[in-house]
């Protein structure tokens, strides 16, 4: 499973002194508010704005997805009592 690195995007944002109002225009999102509901995570961010997230920021799209592992929920025999 990925997980997209919202950390690393507005980290760069910032860095490059891009607005959200700016990022929002870029993506055609009206609004700062609902560009900074895709950036904290409320609402994902569609796989054509990640790509255009990417771009905007010089970023390479395979950086902002992240590796997660999630616990799985099966149990090991020893621990089936």
């Amino acid at each position: 499973m990925y997980q997209v690195n919202l950390n690393l995007i507005r980290q760069t944002r910032k860095s490059k002194g891009y607005s959200m109002q700016y990022m929002a225009k870029c993506l055609e999102i009206s609004g700062k508010s609902n560009y900074f509901q895709r950036e904290k995570g409320t609402v994902p961010f569609k796989a054509t704005e990640l790509q255009q997230v990417a771009d905007i920021l010089g970023l390479n799209y395979k950086k902002i997805l992240v590796k997660t592992f999630r616990k799985s929920n099966i149990k090991r025999p020893e621990e089936v009592s």
